[in-house]
């Protein structure tokens, strides 16, 4: 019997929440029995060789980031005559695009786009004006959020009739809770009896860490000083979020871990896991961190509402520090019992409504759909 055959486009392979999503869905259809292939725009930086290991082609068009290429195009295009799919399933702004411009050559391939972002065009009226000049060109568009899903169909960016909402899935075995793993972490950074918190996100002004650092100075403000801070991810905002932990005399409570691989183990180690985010979709790493039965303190915005209730964490407005150190305090008091409860409707949520395997089918069903 002859493979499906889909074809992922993806600005780039970094470490983010919507790369980390493109791998678990490949390796599910790979398990599937599709064949896949995965196209960066911009030269990958991670996840190559696990791609390959699952048995996709990965491909890039070396595009450099800002910079319009029609040889990039024309390259695809080349590439999608030459493997020829059956689906192309395009993955956040720069991509879905790029991708409808180039289904001008393609027509009877049809073509999903996935926004991974409330705000992909971050205000950007030329931007907006792109995704809907270019929607006709794409068969089917989705967004990892509710919230998300219903402001571009507002914005008409999205037609319902040929839209929808598709979450983000976590691997939940993945993060299954371990207590020797725990210790282990801890032992290395040395915790003894503090409250660790972890955050992860690129540290980007969308990921607003100054926010989360304002808020730890206030902590600090009110006699709170027995707290370790684990910030994991990279980006251009690296050097001054950490000139501000100096200022702010924060040094000894925050660590900057850089890009990591490891998130299930940091998971393990923490106590409670904090976002502080200016906009989102739906964040990735609240769906491990719940998954991993951590108790998420996250600014409200995007589909983070979607998620976090009051029984599994604290949800506060964004660019509000005082407010959030208020939240992270609160969450710092709770009894035992009370951690125990919630971290445990937490996994059960996400384990029963956010399984990959599960994302994957929906997929599937998509793929079948628009053929």
């Amino acid at each position: 019997m002859k493979k499906k055959k889909v074809m992922f486009v993806i600005t780039g392979l970094n470490m983010g929440g919507a790369e980390n999503q493109i791998v678990l869905i490949v390796r599910e259809l790979c398990q599937l029995g599709w064949e896949v292939a995965v196209v960066s725009l911009i030269a990958p930086r991670y996840f190559v060789d696990e791609l390959e290991a699952f048995g996709a082609s990965v491909y890039s068009m070396n595009m450099t980031p800002g910079v319009a290429d029609l040889r990039a195009i024309l390259k695809f295009v080349f590439l999608v005559r030459k493997w020829r799919p059956q689906i192309i399933h395009s993955h956040m702004y720069h991509a879905n695009v790029f991708a409808r411009i180039a289904r001008i050559f393609f027509r009877n391939i049809p073509l999903v786009s996935t926004a991974h972002n409330i705000d992909e065009f971050e205000g950007s009226r030329l931007k907006i004006l792109a995704y809907r000049l270019t929607s006709r060109l794409s068969t089917y568009m989705t967004n990892v959020s509710q919230a998300g899903y219903f402001r571009y169909v507002y914005l008409k960016i999205i037609d319902s009739k040929k839209g929808g909402f598709i979450p983000n899935g976590v691997d939940t075995e993945r993060f299954d809770w371990n207590s020797a793993t725990r210790s282990k972490v801890r032992n290395i950074f040395d915790v003894k009896d503090e409250f660790v918190w972890l955050a992860i996100g690129r540290l980007v002004p969308a990921k607003d860490f100054e926010n989360l650092i304002a808020a730890l100075a206030e902590l600090r403000e009110r006699g709170c000083s027995k707290f370790r801070v684990f910030i994991v991810g990279e980006g251009p905002q690296e050097f001054i979020l950490k000139q501000r932990v100096i200022e702010l005399d924060l040094a000894n409570n925050v660590i900057f871990l850089g890009a990591r691989r490891d998130v299930p183990e940091l998971m393990c180690a923490a106590d409670a896991f904090v976002m502080s985010s200016a906009w989102e979709g739906l964040p990735m790493v609240i769906l491990e961190a719940m998954a991993s039965g951590r108790i998420v303190v996250a600014t409200d915005v995007g589909g983070v509402g979607e998620l976090v209730t009051p029984q599994v964490g604290r949800l506060i407005p964004p660019h509000q520090p005082v407010a959030l150190a208020c939240q992270m305090w609160e969450v710092m008091q709770l009894s035992n019992s009370e951690k125990e409860k919630a971290e445990k409707l937490a996994r059960t949520f996400v384990r029963n409504e956010f399984s990959i395997k599960d994302v994957a089918l929906r997929w599937v069903e998509v793929y079948n759909k628009v053929k």
